[in-house]
Parts: structure tokens; C-alpha cells; sequence
């Protein structure tokens, strides 16, 4: 019996419906089976891929801290300013932009504005500009031409302390000084944030950033006094051109703290401007070594008080100024015969020198020379202090022996010696110096751990007291007058190191170092300083070239401290004193 039509077309929609059902099921199954490969075997890479089309990272900067002086003088800061860009892609007319833009700012150089005509999407022009120049080119409306903004670190004391506070490279790295020194502190934290954009490319920030605030580099405070500093520049400044020399250096430092009031360099250093000349980007207070020369003759006759080998009243042959020794002949330029410590000191006499370094012997005077720092590092944290060098004394030979006790044959940097001098003025204890005052954070806070003191004893008091007895001597009979300051007690001791002359590898006849080194009041020291002069024309002499500057130096730190002042009013009586000085 055959089935009816009806029948027939009712078994094929039953067929077609479980065909299509079917097919359904498979297709979830795919799917399913889909899904699942993707989000477990390929979730992670596919995330990453949906992540970089549209997740972007937000970028949270803030400035550089600012560095002060120690009575919170700005020294050195950050100020937002334009970089220029370039976007080549976008520009139809290279040639004209590039017109324009050389007409604005000139020193944007030909090689660069050639970027203009590359197939580049992106070219810096200039960085970090002067306002006057981006303000110009602003103006020229310029298509494919734009402007970031960036820190640049401005001083606001143009050369004050250039060497010592150091330079910040074009993009924004800290290459020298007390900016790289402390750099870790001085950078500004940075913060990312994760941030979405549109269609377009516009940037949605989806999440809360920090306080930028908060985010600024930390302040710092010097032991450094802003006055102090320019004083010992422009006196600097003057004796060089007096003198014709090749630059000078001079260092001021409290004794009983060990704190560094200033570090004057003379060629000056703009860092606003850095020049390409190194002579005048290196800080010679701390980082140029040398033979000291007789200012070196403080050490010995220190190490002779504290070994108690020679008497104030004695006296002392000194050859007629000429003493062959076989391997060596010692020359004085006073030419005499018997002398106490104190004029063989005041006349810097050589052959009593040595004379008074072989009662010490070679192991005492080697201990203290150690002692007193020389062969360190001074330990102000700063990368271009050196430690010179001190030569084990099992190595010397009479002749080195000989050279060390009027200083030369050793390698010392200024700064060790103004702290040795320091050392004598405070009684015979060395104190570590210091150029950090203080590290304050975005609220002010003080961060900076008060590390212990560090005192040494290098010399007895006694020993301190002789030697400053003489030092006192110098300024008032030798050959440091011109380091003398009305009313007060002036302690130093001059020097003219020759140097080697890099031609010929021996000592030039006019190639020296003219220096001078002391403190006061020398009854309370309160300064010590010193001051060298390199490459002096004509006289050389440290005390026509060097202690007149130091002088000048001193009197205005002891006039800011009220010293002088005080000196005055006990010296003169009260109904004669001036109100006002």
C-alpha cells in the first residue's frame, strides 16, 4: 500500500528539521570547541593583540628637584619650556617651512632642517629652546611643525658654583657635579598609568593618576653660602687677570664643622650655557693634583711639634742656602745660615726643612701626612675629587724623602690641604668635610640621616697651638703679610709650586702654582681658606699673587659673620664706636 502524499511531506519536514537541528548543534559545537581553543590555548596572545590597539600607557612626570644654598638661596631649578618636532609626512612644502623656521631660530643647523624633506613620521628639531625662539616659530603656523613641552634646568645665578653644581645633558641626564653626585635624589619619580584610546587616537585616561606634586624630585641644601661664593669668585677673577694667569681655584670651609661654604673656579662655567672647552668644565678646587710645594711644609713641621724633635727656641744650620748632599743638592732662596723653626718656616727654607723632617724620620712623617687625609679621598661624594698619592715611605730614598718634607714628590689635590689646615685649626682633630646640608621631600620633610661625625686626632693640641704660633708668625714677619687682617690673628703659609712642563718633562722656569693657605681669627678659628693661582706671569711668589686674594676673601666672610665687627667694638672704646659700620 503506498504511502499518501501527505505522509510523505510530513517525513521530509521531519528530516529537514533534524538535518537543520543538527547542523545547529554542530555549529555550537564548533563554536564551543572554538572558543575554548581560543580563550585557553591563544587567550593570552589574542588579549595582548586587542590590548595594543587600544590600551595605552599614561605617562606622569614632574620636575627636577631645585638645589639651594644653605640660607635657602635658589642655586639651581627646572622650568617647563618648548621642544620642537617636526612630523615630515605632513608637510607639502618642505623647502618654505624649512625658510621660515631658519629665519626664526638660525641655530637650528642646515643638517637638521634637512629632516624636514625625509619620509619620517616623527624628527626632533630642537630641544629644550629658549622661549624667544619657540615663541617666534609659534608664530609662523607652520603645517608639520609642533611643540612638547619639557623640563630644562636653569640657574638662576648663571656662573655662580657652575663646576661644582655640575651639568644636566640635553636629555635631561645628569652628566657632572652635585647633579650627578645626587642625581638618585635630585630625579623625579615617574608614574604609568594604563589608559584607552578612541578611534582617532585620542588618549582617555580610565584611571586616576597620582599628585604630581608628589611626584618631583627631592630639594637639596648645601653647606655652600651664595655671597661667600661670589666673593671668592670675583676676587678670584681679579687676581687672575691681575697676574695673567691660566685660572685660579678657592676653597672656604668652617673648621669646627667641616662644612664647605665655597668652591670657586676661575675660567667660570655658565651651566646655562656649557661651553665645549674642558679647562673650564673641570673643578680644579677638587679634582686637579699636584705637588703641593711649601704650603706641604704645615704637615711636617706639624708632625715635627707632635713628635716633640725640635724646640721654638733652637737653631738651625742652613747651609748658606745651598746644601750638597751627594745625591742631591737642596736650595734655598733665602740665603742663611743659623735659624729657629719659626724663620726657617717664615723664609720657607728648604735644607731646614729637611733638616727637621729627618729628627721626625721617615715612618713618623708618613703617618701623619696619612692622618691629616692626603692619599684619600676628601669624602664629599662628588665623582672629580681625586685622592693623589702618597708613596709607601719603605720606598723612599733620601731624595724622596728629601722632596716630600717641602712638598714635592707627593700628589695632592687643594681641597686636602685646606682640610689639613682646617685640622690644624681645630686643635689638632680632622673633621670629615661636608657639602649636604639637608634632603627635603615634596612636604618639606628633612630625609636626610644625620650620620655621625666622623673625628680623627692627627696631631696633639700642643703640636695644633705650636703650629698655628708659627703660622700666626708668618703673616706678621714672613712671607704671608699681604694675608694680614687688620684686628684680627691671621695663621697661614704660602707657597709656589713649580709644575712640569708637559714639552720637555722637567720643571718649567715660569710654570708654577702660586698659593696660600690659612685661617682666622687664629685665637677662635672660625675660617679656613685657600687660594691658588695657576700659571702666574711675572711674580710668582704666593704671597704677592695668592694672599691678597685670600685676604680679601677671609675679611668679607669675617665682616657676614660680624667677627670684624666684634673685634672693633672691643677694640675701640664704646663712646668712639660708629653706629653703624
Amino acid at each position: 500500500m503506498r504511502p499518501s502524499t501527505e505522509m510523505t511531506n510530513k517525513r521530509a519536514l521531519h528530516t529537514r528539521l533534524i538535518i537543520i537541528c543538527g547542523l545547529i548543534c554542530f555549529g555550537f559545537l564548533i563554536a564551543w570547541v572554538k572558543s575554548g581553543t581560543l580563550q585557553l590555548a591563544r587567550g593570552s596572545a589574542l588579549k595582548y593583540l586587542s590590548e595594543k590597539q587600544y590600551l595605552r600607557s599614561a605617562t606622569y612626570n614632574a620636575a627636577r628637584g631645585n638645589i639651594f644654598d644653605r640660607e635657602g638661596k635658589l642655586l639651581s631649578t627646572s622650568v617647563p619650556v618648548d621642544s620642537i618636532y617636526a612630523e615630515p609626512k605632513k608637510i607639502n612644502n618642505p623647502l618654505y617651512v624649512s625658510r621660515q623656521i631658519h629665519n626664526a631660530a638660525p641655530e637650528i643647523s642646515d643638517k637638521t632642517l634637512e629632516k624636514l624633506s625625509s619620509d619620517r613620521s616623527f624628527a626632533w628639531l630642537a630641544r629644550r629652546v629658549d622661549p624667544n625662539v619657540s615663541a617666534k616659530i609659534k608664530a609662523q603656523n607652520l603645517e608639520g611643525i609642533g611643540f612638547a613641552k619639557e623640563e630644562r634646568r636653569f640657574y638662576p645665578n648663571h656662573a655662580l658654583l657652575g663646576q661644582t653644581l655640575g651639568l644636566i645633558s640635553i636629555d635631561g641626564k645628569a652628566v657632572s657635579g652635585i647633579e650627578r653626585a645626587f642625581d638618585e635624589f635630585l630625579r623625579p619619580k615617574t608614574y604609568m598609568t594604563p589608559s584607552y584610546i578612541d578611534a582617532r587616537g585620542n588618549l582617555l585616561r580610565a584611571f586616576v593618576g597620582p599628585e604630581t606634586s608628589h611626584l618631583r624630585g627631592n630639594d637639596l641644601y648645601l653647606t655652600i653660602d651664595r655671597d661667600i661664593q661670589h666673593v671668592a669668585e670675583e676676587a678670584l677673577l681679579r687676581a687672575v687677570r691681575k697676574h695673567r694667569a691660566k685660572g685660579g681655584w678657592a676653597i672656604v670651609i668652617r673648621p669646627k664643622t667641616g662644612e664647605i661654604l665655597a668652591l670657586a673656579n676661575v675660567p667660570l662655567l655658565n651651566p646655562n650655557y656649557p661651553v665645549n672647552a674642558e679647562a673650564a668644565k673641570r673643578n680644579n678646587a677638587i679634582s686637579r693634583t699636584g705637588e703641593p710645594g711649601s704650603t706641604f711644609k704645615i704637615i711636617t713641621f706639624a708632625a715635627a711639634f707632635d713628635a716633640n724633635v725640635i724646640s721654638l727656641d733652637e737653631k738651625i744650620f742652613c747651609e748658606n742656602g745651598v746644601w750638597n748632599l751627594g745625591y742631591m743638592t737642596v736650595k734655598d732662596i733665602s740665603k742663611k745660615e743659623w735659624l729657629t723653626p719659626a724663620e726657617i718656616f717664615n723664609y720657607s727654607s728648604n735644607i731646614g726643612t729637611y733638616k727637621i723632617a729627618q729628627r721626625v724620620g721617615k715612618q713618623k712623617l708618613h703617618e701623619v701626612i696619612r692622618l691629616f687625609g692626603f692619599g684619600q679621598l676628601p669624602g664629599i661624594h662628588l665623582m672629580e675629587e681625586t685622592k693623589g698619592s702618597v708613596p709607601d715611605y719603605k720606598k723612599w730614598g733620601h731624595a724622596r724623602f728629601a722632596n716630600v718634607s717641602f712638598g714635592y714628590g707627593i700628589m695632592a689635590n687643594s681641597l686636602q690641604l685646606a682640610l689639613a689646615t682646617s685640622t690644624i685649626a681645630n686643635g689638632g682633630v680632622r673633621i670629615a668635610p661636608k657639602l649636604l646640608l639637608a634632603i627635603n621631600d615634596s612636604n618639606g620633610q628633612n630625609i636626610l640621616s644625620e650620620a655621625s661625625v666622623e673625628k680623627i686626632r692627627v696631631i696633639s693640641s700642643s703640636a695644633a697651638q705650636k703650629m698655628t704660633a708659627l703660622m700666626v708668625d708668618e703673616t706678621k714677619n714672613g712671607t704671608g703679610k699681604q694675608a694680614a687682617i687688620a684686628g684680627i690673628l691671621v695663621a697661614g703659609k704660602t707657597g709656589t709650586a713649580e709644575k712640569i712642563d708637559p714639552q720637555t718633562g722637567r720643571y718649567g722656569k715660569h710654570l708654577n702654582v702660586s698659593s696660600f693657605v690659612g685661617f682666622a681669627p687664629a685665637d677662635d678659628p672660625d675660617i679656613a681658606a685657600l687660594v691658588a693661582i695657576d700659571e702666574p706671569q711675572g711674580i710668582a711668589y704666593g704671597g704677592v699673587v695668592a694672599a691678597p686674594a685670600w685676604r680679601e676673601i677671609v675679611t668679607a666672610v669675617l665682616i657676614k659673620q660680624g667677627l670684624i665687627f666684634q673685634n672693633l667694638r672691643e677694640a675701640i672704646p664704646s663712646k668712639e664706636m660708629p653706629k653703624k659700620i
